[in-house]
């Protein structure tokens, strides 16, 4: 059988990448494991730090490369960031993990992704995009305020819940200068906060974020709670309330047009799940990302996860690369139909007319 040649594209942090605006590069672990699970699937894998050069680094390359494994998302462009690489791979031909620029353009942009969602009838907190010294309308304290064009709790600490105007402007001053752009402030969601992923057409285990058992009781997710929280989270059986989640979650997926896999941050109000954002090139860090802590409730290890995300995206892309990938991907498609048969499922739900199924426990 013949190799597959794998690119995968990330920002590699180095060790003096200590701000919080690194928070999205790969660290070696992630780096390894995931070099690791595409050789296992019978690829040539190179890896490509992503950087200002990037349009050079794969146009070189793009007679050779058979699939783009895209993981990049640290780029400076703001909402334009993370479609770089799928832009650059579309003008190539090269084909590409992942979502299309549009998405990612729709999805960095916080507001707009909240006016898609909301367009299909998914809930959303009240909010507006505000400027140093524009005045609060229609909104209730307490508000959850951050910036509108950020991953990965960049920007987001404790103070980013504000109960006052004081504190308000405060913090929509301190995103406008530390990030030159508007803040985006929301009705705060008083109650726990769920995570739900997808890979393909599988719902994976929904994970919930109970703010009352992790030490100090923080009131929303900022980097520091996200790097002691994972003792502290649970993950949902498939009851009647969580399969309305996933329906939540994939009405929201659906409606930003989001391929391959995808992991949607919600917050409670009054039983009344409400879209925080949109997770288009989650984390897969091989033990502390929340899609891999999804998957191995789902008993799906990290590798198999990555091997599900490849084959998923080779789906979808053989009828319009099938020379590409002819006699290339048959280990692939074995590993992922493997793995699916060891994992736990609970049954199936349908949106329009497409089917997905739940993995974990009942």
């Amino acid at each position: 059988m013949n190799k597959i040649n794998i690119a995968y594209t990330c920002n590699v942090r180095k060790p003096e990448m200590e701000d919080e605006r690194y928070g999205e590069f790969e660290s070696p672990a992630t780096i390894e494991a995931v070099i690791a699970a595409l050789e296992r699937l019978g690829a040539n894998v190179e890896l490509i730090d992503v950087g200002s050069d990037i349009y050079h680094q794969l146009e070189k390359r793009k007679n050779h490369i058979d699939l783009v494994f895209n993981n990049a998302e640290g780029l400076d462009e703001k909402e334009l960031r993370e479609a770089i690489v799928p832009f650059f791979c579309e003008h190539l031909s090269i084909p590409y993990t992942g979502s299309s620029p549009k998405t990612f353009i729709n999805k960095m942009d916080k507001a707009t992704a909240k006016r898609i969602v909301a367009y299909d009838g998914v809930p959303t907190a009240r909010f507006r995009l505000m400027a140093p010294g524009e005045q609060l309308k229609d909104l209730s304290f307490p508000l959850m305020v951050k910036p509108y064009s950020e991953g990965t709790s960049i920007g987001i600490s404790q103070k980013s819940k504000v109960h006052n105007l004081l504190e308000l402007n405060d913090a929509v001053e301190a995103i406008y200068t530390q990030f030159n752009q508007p803040a985006l402030v929301e009705e705060f969601l008083p109650e726990n906060e769920y995570t739900v992923g997808l890979i393909g057409n599988y719902v994976l285990p929904i994970l919930e974020i109970d703010f009352a058992k992790i030490p100090g009781q923080p009131q929303v997710r900022d980097p520091h709670v996200k790097d002691i929280e994972n003792p502290y989270i649970s993950h949902l059986t498939w009851t009647e309330k969580a399969k309305s989640f996933a329906k939540i979650a994939i009405a929201a997926h659906e409606a930003l047009e989001v391929r391959d896999y995808n992991r949607m941050d919600f917050r409670v109000r009054d039983d009344q799940l409400y879209f925080l954002e949109a997770n288009t090139i989650p984390g897969i860090h091989p033990t502390e990302a929340d899609l891999t802590n999804m998957c191995r409730h789902a008993n799906i290890a990290h590798n198999d996860m990555v091997a599900l995300i490849v084959n998923t995206a080779v789906q979808r892309l053989s009828p319009m690369y099938s020379e590409r990938f002819k006699g290339k991907t048959q280990l692939l498609e074995e590993l992922a139909g493997s793995a699916m048969e060891q994992a736990t499922k609970a049954g199936t739900i349908t949106h329009r007319d497409r089917q997905y199924t739940l993995l974990g426990k009942l």
